[in-house]
């Protein structure tokens, strides 16, 4: 019988966010592992990364939809009260969640903000393959609905489903435990409501996913632990690199994250594990084919 393929989609977060974040992205795919990103597209360098993606075909560039520690695309008067004068969200992702569940006269700002961040991605570059979130927004009761509809509508074929298996992440790596196991039970349930609406709609996701409890926190040696535990299947990993160009001081997590990506040391490990590194628009074009 035929071993099932090992398909591995290996995602950086943030693009457009600065310079330092769109030169990680660009260096990780390069140079690295690194086949596909996600566009914040109200930040002040989302235009940069677009034309910065432009020069790498194989680059699949998704959006990442942002309600929270970013900025708007819409301005503030239409936006009732949901960003401030500066365009910008609210920093507190607690208390923005409760606010978009509870208040009910916000949806529509909310509905209107979702589909210029679309639109505005379409706009800058032209495809749209996949839909993920800023700290994972788009898995929020009120944002899932809104995201999924635009989904279907834009025939976006792939959205992310921020499901780990956490015990995986905690026989690798310890630390944290408390608040990964916190955070497992909250975005299981987010997670598997998101994931039946997106299937009633036709909207495909990976099998498995890593990324979530651990970031901020990854090495190479857990990634590589990882790659030896990988099942059959299609499996997201998700990072947030970043490049010194000489500006804005970088946090060790993001350089950490970019020299994960461009290890040779993790290369070798997909190699030894017979992964297929891909992204979002070929496995979206292998499906039509089939």
């Amino acid at each position: 019988m035929r071993r099932a393929e090992t398909i591995v989609i290996v995602t950086g977060d943030d693009f457009g966010l600065s310079p330092e974040v769109n030169a990680g992205i660009m260096r990780a795919h390069r140079e690295g592992v690194l086949r596909a990103t996600s566009l914040m597209t109200g930040e002040p360098s989302a235009q940069a990364a677009a034309a910065a993606a432009r020069d790498a075909p194989g680059l699949d560039v998704g959006l990442h939809l942002t309600v929270c520690r970013g900025h708007s695309v819409l301005s503030p008067g239409h936006l009732d009260g949901v960003v401030d004068a500066a365009s910008e969200f609210a920093r507190n992702p607690t208390l923005a969640g409760m606010r978009y569940f509870f208040d009910r006269r916000i949806r529509n700002a909310l509905r209107a903000e979702c589909r210029a961040q679309v639109e505005r991605h379409l706009e800058l570059i032209g495809y749209l393959n996949h839909i993920d979130g800023h700290l994972n927004f788009h898995v929020h009761p009120v944002l899932a609905n809104i995201v999924i509809d635009l989904a279907a509508e834009h025939n976006v074929p792939f959205i992310r489903i921020p499901r780990e298996p956490v015990m995986t992440t905690l026989r690798i790596a310890r630390d944290h435990a408390s608040r990964k196991l916190v955070e497992a039970a909250i975005f299981r349930v987010l997670s598997r409501r998101t994931r039946r609406l997106a299937a009633e709609r036709g909207i495909r996701s990976a099998d498995w996913l890593f990324g979530l409890h651990q970031s901020g926190h990854l090495t190479e040696r857990y990634l590589i632990n990882v790659i030896e535990r990988l099942p059959a299947g299609t499996t997201e990993l998700y990072f947030h690199p970043a490049d010194d160009v000489g500006g804005a001081p970088l946090s060790a997590a993001t350089q950490r994250d970019l020299q994960i990506l461009t290890s040779r040391t993790v290369r070798a490990a997909f190699d030894r594990a017979g992964v297929t590194l891909t992204n979002f628009a070929a496995l979206a074009t292998s499906r039509r084919m089939a």
